[in-house]
């Protein structure tokens, strides 16, 4: 690890220099793995001082956190954390899975998940951060959402964190798999929006009272 010992703060720093390690950063870390990024050429590609670089974020970690969460500030849609229209349960479903799946479809996401697919270049801790930062949010949004709707007797689930995991599963359908083997296809919107409807049907089939024998 190519990590520095952290620098005590000393003047303001400079925002435009900030964003522009970061954006360096981020193009890095994806392209090469955390293990493999190099700060001289992170610093290089910022247009500052190696100096400047630590100055700023400390260490090689503290700047590959760093620069997750500005991806997911930038990249996860605000809009699938929004309240959903609790009288319309699949039409909620539907506009959450749109979104969700066209998520996934991001040059960013897809790249960051093949990062973190070379186990070996980013440390345990590491994933886990960026678990923490990306899907653990929407898990546990997912989880509160599902919960309400439970509240209401408008789903009959036992456990919704399981809940949570097997709708995003169908959400997702083979397309983590198709971006892994590196076989992305980009199918018809028609297409899309015919599974994303199969795949909420069929959570609610399960899940519904009236499923329920």
């Amino acid at each position: 690890m190519e990590d520095a010992p952290v620098r005590s703060a000393g003047r303001p720093k400079d925002p435009a220099k900030h964003e522009a390690i970061l954006a360096a950063a981020k193009e890095l870390f994806l392209d090469r793995g955390f293990a493999q990024a190099n700060m001289q050429e992170v610093a290089d590609r910022a247009g500052v001082s190696k100096l400047t670089l630590y100055s700023h974020f400390g260490d090689k970690t503290s700047l590959f956190v760093a620069a997750v969460r500005d991806h997911y500030e930038h990249s996860v849609p605000e809009a699938l954390f929004h309240d959903w229209d609790e009288n319309d349960l699949r039409g909620a479903l539907l506009t959450f899975g749109r979104i969700y799946h066209a998520y996934l479809l991001l040059p960013a996401t897809v790249a960051g998940r093949r990062m973190l697919m070379r186990t070996a270049d980013t440390p345990p801790q590491l994933s886990l951060e960026v678990w923490n930062l990306g899907p653990a949010r929407i898990n546990a949004f997912l989880t509160a959402t599902l919960t309400r709707f439970i509240d209401r007797g408008m789903l009959d689930i036992e456990n919704p964190q399981f809940a949570t995991v097997h709708l995003l599963s169908l959400l997702r359908g083979d397309l983590f798999a198709q971006l892994g083997y590196g076989v992305q296809r980009h199918v018809p919107g028609e297409e899309t929006e015919a599974y994303l409807a199969s795949a909420v049907d069929l959570f609610l089939r399960a899940c519904t009272p009236s499923a329920k024998r």
